[in-house]
Order: C-alpha cells, then sequence, then structure tokens
C-alpha cells in the first residue's frame, strides 16, 4: 500500500565552526573564522514510526466511525465489521450460564431445607431414645428415626455435590462468554496509538482479510529528520549541532533543528540510493535531528 507520508528529500547543512587565532590589531577582513558546512541528504518522518493498521480476522466492513487525517486517541474504533453470530453466541452462552445460576440458588436453597429437617430429625431421634431407655418406645420407632436421619443427610450430601458441580459449569460458561467477548471485540479495529489517521482503505461493505493491511497512523510524538552523513565528513558531526532543514536542491530554508543522535558505527547507504554519481561502497552515518519547527 502506498503511504500518504510523502517523504521529500531534504538538504541538512551542519553547521561548525574552526576558530583560528584572530589579529585584533588590523581590520576586521582579516579575522579569520573558519565556518564550514557539512551537507546530508534525508527525510523528515515520526519519531515513532507509522503504524500500519490490520484486523485480526476477516468480514465485512459495517461501519466506519473516522476519516483520513483524523486526529484519534488510543483505543478509539476506527471501524468495525459485521457481527451478528458473535453477538447471538454471546447471548446463548449468557442465558446458559443464567440458568445455572438459577438452578445453583434451587439447590441451596433444597440443601437448607433439607439441613432444617435433618436438625429436627436428629432431636427427634433423641426423644425417641431417652423413650425407649425409660420402656415407654419401641426399637422399631427408634430405627425408622435413624434411617429417617440417614436419609436425609445423604439427600444433603447428594444435593452439595450438584450445587458443585453446577458451580463448576457456571464458571466455564463465564469463561466460555469472555471467549466470545474477545472475539467479538476482534470485530473493532481500534487505533493502538493516539495520533493522526494517514490513510484509510475500508468503506461499509467492503470485504477484508484477516491481517490485510487497510488503514495508516502517525503516532503522537515528534517530527525529526533522519539524515546520512558521508563517511568522508562523518567525524565533523557533534550532538547539539544546528541544522538547516532545506528541499533538495534549493536554497529556502524550510525548519531548523539539533543533533540528538548520531550513529556510533558506519554502515551501508540505505537513504535515496538512486543518487547519480554515488558510489556504492561509500558508507555513512546515520544521525537524528529534532526539529524547532516541526
Amino acid at each position: 500500500m502506498k503511504s500518504t507520508l510523502l517523504f521529500i528529500p531534504i538538504a541538512c547543512l551542519f553547521i561548525t565552526c574552526k576558530n583560528k587565532e584572530v589579529d585584533n590589531s588590523g581590520p576586521i577582513t582579516n579575522q579569520l573564522v573558519d565556518l564550514q558546512q557539512v551537507v546530508g541528504i534525508g527525510k523528515i518522518e515520526p519519531e515513532n514510526e507509522i503504524i500500519q493498521l490490520s484486523a485480526e480476522i476477516g468480514g465485512i466492513v459495517q461501519k466506519v466511525y473516522k476519516s483520513e487525517n483524523d486526529a484519534v486517541r488510543a483505543g478509539d474504533t476506527i471501524f468495525e465489521l459485521k457481527h451478528t453470530t458473535e453477538d447471538a453466541n454471546i447471548s446463548q452462552l449468557k442465558s446458559a450460564a443464567a440458568v445455572q445460576q438459577a438452578q445453583i440458588k434451587v439447590d441451596e436453597n433444597a440443601i437448607k431445607e433439607y439441613q432444617i429437617r435433618y436438625n429436627n430429625a436428629s432431636v427427634e431421634l433423641q426423644r425417641l431414645k431417652t423413650l425407649f431407655a425409660k420402656g415407654a418406645e419401641t426399637k422399631q420407632v427408634v430405627d425408622n428415626a435413624e434411617a429417617e436421619m440417614l436419609t436425609l443427610d445423604a439427600n444433603i450430601k447428594m444435593l452439595q455435590a450438584t450445587v458443585e458441580v453446577s458451580q463448576l459449569k457456571w464458571k466455564e460458561s463465564n469463561a466460555e462468554v469472555a471467549i466470545a467477548r474477545a472475539q467479538l471485540n476482534q470485530k473493532f479495529i481500534k487505533a493502538p496509538q493516539s495520533g493522526i489517521l494517514l490513510e484509510l482503505n475500508v468503506q461499509p461493505g467492503n470485504s477484508i482479510d484477516n491481517q490485510q493491511i487497510v488503514a495508516q497512523l502517525n503516532p503522537e510524538g515528534r517530527t525529526i529528520a533522519i539524515c546520512e552523513i558521508d563517511e568522508l565528513f562523518a567525524n565533523r558531526i557533534n550532538i547539539g549541532q544546528t541544522v538547516v532543514i532545506r528541499n533538495f536542491g534549493a536554497l529556502d530554508t524550510l525548519a531548523f533543528g539539533k543533533i540528538y543522535f548520531a550513529s556510533s558505527f558506519l554502515k551501508k547507504k540505505s537513504l535515496f540510493t538512486d543518487q547519480s554519481g554515488e558510489k556504492e561502497d561509500r558508507r555513512v552515518r546515520e544521525i537524528k535531528i529534532l526539529l524547532d519547527t516541526p
């Protein structure tokens, strides 16, 4: 995809001064100040590289919220894909989770009811045992009361196990809802950083593939010039030097800046390698310039 940010070749003049001994006895024209300019070729670009935006999954564009050259904040939705299936899936999973949660409450209430009956049966059993000891009740009645308690206790344990299983299923359903929501969120293409939307190549109804680049974002940050200095003049470059920015081949000044980074090693040319008269075996020092008027 062709970038909408035009990289214009610029000439950078790096001003260095070499002071010689000054003779104050003669006219001012005899005072020698050797002013030198080192010229490098570079380009203007954001300090943070341009971000290529793409969708994680494919689909049909449903709605576009932003336009080219719009300022966006991190998290702003740029456009969205159709998500009817995802909406229905989330609704179904949430309904299943709600049913399971309701069943848990029913079973928990049943446990409370059985626990009350068990407590009453325990009191009744103790009363019957007392009467049996006095000969006022039969052994069969006592045995029946003990059997009733065992039955109630078994029901309580069974319901407790049922609640545990229902709770696990409810947690699984909630996890499935979270996954479904994450899949739905992929249908909303958002700005990863704040900046300016340089290019947007989608319209409602367009079909896009996953990982297809559909937009470019110029991230918020400083504007800089990146320049390459021929190895012949590389040792004249220092951090803090003033730089004059001009269009390549022109004399009008576009901006001023200062060098804030200079590579510690030389490398092959990478900018404008098609310049006439260049030598392929020449090496360069890369520098970065912070512009006074970006």
